[in-house]
């Protein structure tokens, strides 16, 4: 998987204007989305946006939905998806070492996976854009500061 930027939105509201954001500044199928089954909405807006978007940039599909270790029935869309697929079977299995569950899958540091992990499981919404263009990473942590994320993670370049 690429290089990858993640912020977390605590709401639908805010969730919804990232990707709203990430949609008008170009982005599509760089974009991935995990919704937990905690996560407070009325209509749940933001599960319809990243539809949009993924059709927006040629992912085929919708969101799909996924039992992931600490996090529970979780609804996942995007590059994430294909990590998340593989922990929810190596759950399945034997269970995932450590605090931070299913998205320690995704080669995160420990304390962010488990930060993201917690987070999803209390009900925040986490968004990730997946690229290896620096220019792009640093416009999505644009957006993802101007929209008011809560917390907002930047996975270092490989060397």
């Amino acid at each position: 998987m690429s290089t990858g930027v993640y912020c977390m939105s605590s709401d639908e509201h805010r969730a919804n204007a990232v990707l709203t954001a990430l949609r008008t500044a170009g982005f599509g199928s760089e974009i991935s989305v995990l919704i937990g089954d905690h996560a407070e909405s009325r209509d749940m807006s933001v599960k319809e946006d990243a539809v949009r978007g993924a059709k927006f940039g040629s992912i085929a599909g919708a969101l799909i939905a996924l039992t992931l270790p600490g996090i529970g029935e979780a609804l996942v869309i995007g590059p994430i998806l294909a990590a998340l697929a593989g922990a929810a079977a190596g759950g399945a299995v034997g269970g995932l070492a450590g605090g931070s569950g299913a998205l320690g899958r995704l080669g995160l540091p420990e304390d962010v996976a488990t930060r993201f992990n917690e987070g999803v499981s209390k009900g925040e919404i986490l968004i990730a854009v997946h690229t290896n263009d620096t220019a792009k990473r640093l416009k999505a942590i644009s957006i993802f500061r101007a929209e008011g994320s809560d917390y907002i993670y930047e996975e270092p370049f490989a060397a």
